[in-house]
């Protein structure tokens, strides 16, 4: 069945105070919007739709000359609206993905379970979710004898649902057909006044539809931006990815809590980075070299064996 993704990168963004499309803001060094485009690349999808409305001009600038399909949400109504504007760029494709794309944590593997698990369940939905200590703002996942029923977003639950630790990770792959008249059928009767994509569950399930959850492995990935602080928060959690793959490729690190390497550097086996280095952009470091501390270089190329003073700022050389 051929697959189509549906990155919804409409929203506005309020609690960040700015005048920059919120999927846009730099997380590690590339927008949280391109995180979710390359996470999803590897599914190879047929068709990438991206669905736009706040700042849009500033999103369609950014993904000019990329291989994906813009579709406008005017006035923004909720993810139920969202996924009902882009169900006809979808034309062809049978299955949809559908995921934020202000959550830069999503790995490709965990996609691509979510897909696997689709198709051996035959379900008519499959989603990703995740068990935590407290459910906070996310939906709860409402099941009864072990089957998913429904997800209530935690602003509608009841003190009895906000009690459930399983959450819904606004990740799913849904069958384009099942959900297409249940979209027209959404009403925005919640606290939001919005169209809830979260309600299709239930109206599969009313229509005898399966629905599968599957729990993330680490529940980190479900992650999304609403704040400065969280932005802040998932830059951090990239880049201790992006060190840890350092050290386990033969480069040093003394103190990987202050050592920041963006994930388009390269740096040879045997390099050590002291405590603060950070490596911005493309930088290029040869096999043996040493970087030393509170260094900061940008798209810097070493030959191999340098040395670098501490405290020094390089750039582009």
């Amino acid at each position: 069945m051929k697959l189509g993704a549906v990155v919804l990168a409409a929203g506005q963004g309020k609690r960040l105070k700015t005048g920059l499309a919120k999927v846009l803001h730099p997380a590690h060094g590339r927008p949280l919007l391109q995180w979710v485009l390359e996470a999803v690349a590897p599914l190879a999808p047929a068709k990438t739709v991206v669905v736009v409305g706040h700042r849009r001009e500033q999103v369609e600038a950014f993904l000019s000359g990329q291989k994906v399909e813009i579709v406008v949400q005017d006035p923004p109504a909720g993810t139920g609206d969202a996924v009902r504007v882009a169900l006809p760029a979808l034309a062809g494709c049978e299955l949809a993905l559908v995921l934020p794309g202000d959550a830069p944590l999503l790995q490709s593997e965990s996609l691509r379970r979510l897909v696997a698990a689709f198709q051996h369940e035959k379900a008519a939905c499959a989603l990703l979710s995740a068990v935590l200590d407290e459910g906070g703002p996310y939906g709860r996942i409402v099941r009864r004898d072990g089957e998913v029923m429904a997800i209530v977003e935690a602003r509608d639950a009841t003190p009895e649902q906000l009690a459930i630790r399983e959450v819904n990770a606004g990740v799913y792959v849904f069958n384009v057909a099942k959900i297409r008249p249940l979209l027209l059928e959404l009403t925005p009767t919640n606290s939001q006044g919005e169209y809830y994509l979260t309600d299709v569950v239930a109206g599969l399930v009313a229509r005898g539809e399966k629905v599968v959850a599957m729990s993330l492995q680490d529940p980190e990935e479900m992650l999304g931006v609403n704040t400065r602080g969280e932005l802040a928060e998932v830059g951090k959690k990239l880049n201790a990815r992006v060190v840890r793959f350092w050290q386990e490729n033969g480069v040093t690190v003394f103190d990987p809590e202050t050592t920041w390497i963006e994930v388009g550097c390269e740096i040879g086996r045997d390099t050590v980075l002291e405590p603060g280095v950070h490596l911005r952009g493309q930088c290029r470091l040869g096999e043996r070299c040493r970087v030393g501390a509170h260094s900061v270089l940008e798209d810097v190329q070493l030959a191999p064996g340098t040395q670098v003073a501490p405290l020094t700022y390089m750039r582009g050389s």
